[in-house]
């Protein structure tokens, strides 16, 4: 078994670091270094009115709310991959996720 386990690894470590090779050697945005480096951005789109549109109220509310959770939660990864246990994090969490179960039930 404990050489099942290794060779995962192995293979995991092998196929992630492919990955980050390959995406190393590609540039997905060519004109997005250049955007920090001081240069002018340009819009490629003819200039037209801004559009409006209005969210509801409760809508706004619930992405507030779902993205605060999103955020909790990235954080609360990284703690978890350091050791480290914030248990006010975790009841925030807790309070915000039943907070979206129960509106969702509305």
């Amino acid at each position: 078994m404990g050489k099942s386990i290794v060779a995962v690894l192995a293979f995991a470590s092998a196929f992630l670091g492919v990955q980050a090779m390959g995406q190393t050697s590609r540039d997905p945005h060519p004109g997005f270094k250049a955007s920090f480096l001081g240069n002018a951005v340009t819009c490629s789109q003819p200039e037209k009115q801004t559009e409006k549109f209005i969210v509801p109220l409760r809508l706004a509310k619930r992405a507030r709310l779902k993205a605060h959770l999103l955020n909790l939660l990235h954080e609360s990864l990284d703690d978890d991959s350091k050791g480290i246990v914030n248990l006010a994090r975790e009841k925030e969490i807790a309070d915000l996720a039943k907070k979206l179960k129960d509106e969702k039930g509305d």
